[in-house]
């Protein structure tokens, strides 16, 4: 016996499972970007809510209450980000 066969040539049984992974991926994707779309909401408020300007006046007055450490800090931390940059000689 053979099954039916719709217009696309695919029989029903192969239609049917198609379908369930189509709508299974559709309702994966949906429940991904509503994550992801929570996340960067939240994400976005958190942001909003810095006040960037107290930030810079309290940076401001470690850097002046303490120079060396501060200096220290930042060739530290360009060491780090250099090490991480550069390219591997090997290559």
């Amino acid at each position: 016996m053979e099954e039916n066969s719709n217009p696309t040539g695919a029989t029903d049984d192969e239609s049917g499972r198609f379908g369930r992974a189509r709508q299974f991926v559709g309702e994966k994707y949906e429940s991904a970007a509503g994550a992801v779309r929570s996340g960067y909401n939240a994400a976005r408020e958190k942001v909003e809510d810095v006040d960037f300007g107290a930030i810079t006046d309290q940076v401001r007055t470690y850097v002046r209450s303490n120079p060396g450490k501060a200096l220290l800090i930042s060739v530290g931390v360009g060491f780090l980000i250099g090490l991480l940059l550069r390219r591997d000689e090997d290559e």
